[in-house]
């Protein structure tokens, strides 16, 4: 099982902190965070993407439930990966393939149709939804939903990219010129290795 933290949550944003689940110490994306549908289940808790009793009202479906937990899974890592893609070609500016764009428009267009727009949008998201009703699928919802906001905001022109592994943040600041995810991971990374290549170069 995974344990999420603090530092799981650098992004700045829901949609941000869903495409930060798998990444690594490159731009490789190797290493998994998703696991299986409970790590799911807990990341949603701990972004309030859940409540405490949604959770284990998830977490109790999929034990009974496990065909269903693996496709909720599988689906769910396939609109991560398609728009973390997305959003990094902007970010890039390179052309994102048609298919990887179609992918998180239909994530957004379908979870518009699942989800009730509700009058009590000063206390709560404007779009609900019902956990009972879509099930184990709630939360790709939710997170397409929470793109769909991110992309409609003017946060969106603060969106980076670290420049030392795959994971992406809001950069609020003026200048725009934050460059990791973290300075306590990738930051002191990047400067532990031009102090070795500094020395190398000394050294000679």
């Amino acid at each position: 099982m995974t344990t999420w933290t603090a530092t799981s949550f650098l992004g700045g944003h829901p949609a941000l902190d869903f495409v930060n689940t798998v990444g690594g110490r490159t731009k490789d994306r190797s290493v998994e965070w998703l696991r299986e549908f409970a790590d799911a289940a807990d990341w949603a808790r701990a972004a309030r993407i859940l409540d405490n009793a949604e959770h284990e009202y998830l977490l109790a479906r999929a034990e009974g439930a496990h065909a269903e937990a693996s496709e909720a899974l599988t689906d769910l890592r396939a609109q991560r990966e398609a728009l973390h893609d997305f959003l990094l070609a902007a970010i890039e500016d390179t052309d994102c393939p048609a298919m990887v764009r179609k992918r998180v428009e239909v994530d957004i267009a379908t979870a518009h149709r699942e989800a009730h727009l509700s009058d009590r949008y000063r206390t709560q998201p404007a779009w609900v939804t019902d956990v009972a009703e879509l099930g184990l699928r709630v939360l790709a919802v939710r997170v397409a939903l929470a793109s769909a906001a991110l992309l409609a905001s003017d946060e969106r022109f603060q969106i980076g990219a670290c420049g030392r592994c795959s994971w992406l943040y809001l950069d609020p600041s003026p200048s725009r010129r934050r460059r990791w995810c973290s300075m306590a991971t990738c930051g002191n990374r990047a400067k532990a290795e031009r102090h070795q290549r500094r020395s190398d170069v000394g050294g000679r």
